[in-house]
């Protein structure tokens, strides 16, 4: 399994504080893509000029689950069902059980190896939805929390199976956000950090006092 570390250096003056997202992985049902966004899975408040911020971490992830809930820019998601998944394994979450009653949940899946698309994880909505809820599905990483943090999401439909391939590519962003936090990328400037094809390296990513960003690479 791949191994990664990213070490945070703000070039400023002041303090800077930092949100890291990935790119959100391909969807896909019934061979059609499906629109993912990312969620801040980890937060570097007040980093210091000088004081670089490092955190290390595997490629591995959870399969997500929520509900009531739906996909939403600058929503935060929270209350979730994690389940390990491995998408070397080709494992599939097939949720069984889905409850909601009165603000008492109920979730129930069964996993099997084997029967995701080479590379992927997969999620089958074998459940009904509760009546009137949405549901989300996606995945979650555990990078600078004990806890699955959100990392990236997608509305969901019942009675269908989803595949989902993660990237090793993840972005930088400056500002103070609460992990979990849906955002949309394409309006916001940041660091590409990008571990394609390295199973164990670090990146460095340092933002320049005018505010520019440059990632070099090294092995770890």
């Amino acid at each position: 399994m791949a191994v990664w570390t990213i070490e945070i250096v703000n070039g400023g003056d002041a303090v800077r504080s930092y949100g890291l997202l990935p790119a959100p992985p391909d969807v896909t049902q019934d061979g059609a893509p499906v629109a993912a966004l990312p969620a801040v899975c980890a937060a570097f408040d007040y980093v210091e000029p000088g004081a670089p911020r490092t955190t290390t971490f595997s490629e591995a992830v959870q399969a997500l689950v929520d509900f009531p809930a739906v996909v939403q820019v600058d929503r935060v998601i929270k209350g979730l069902f994690a389940v390990p998944v491995n998408p070397l394994a080709r494992d599939l979450v097939t949720i069984t059980h889905m409850d909601d009653q009165g603000g008492s949940r109920g979730f129930a899946e069964e996993l099997t190896s084997g029967a995701a698309e080479p590379g992927h994880f997969a999620i089958r909505t074998k459940a009904d939805f509760p009546n009137g809820d949405g549901v989300v599905l996606g995945m979650t990483k555990q990078i600078d929390s004990n806890e699955p943090v959100p990392a990236a999401v997608f509305a969901a439909r019942p009675q269908v199976t989803y595949q989902i391939r993660p990237r090793p590519v993840f972005h930088l962003i400056e500002g103070r956000y609460v992990r979990g936090k849906v955002l949309d990328l394409s309006a916001r400037a940041g660091a590409v950090i990008d571990f394609t094809g390295r199973e164990r390296a670090k990146a460095t990513v340092l933002q320049a006092a005018d505010g520019g960003f440059s990632v070099t690479y090294g092995a770890i």
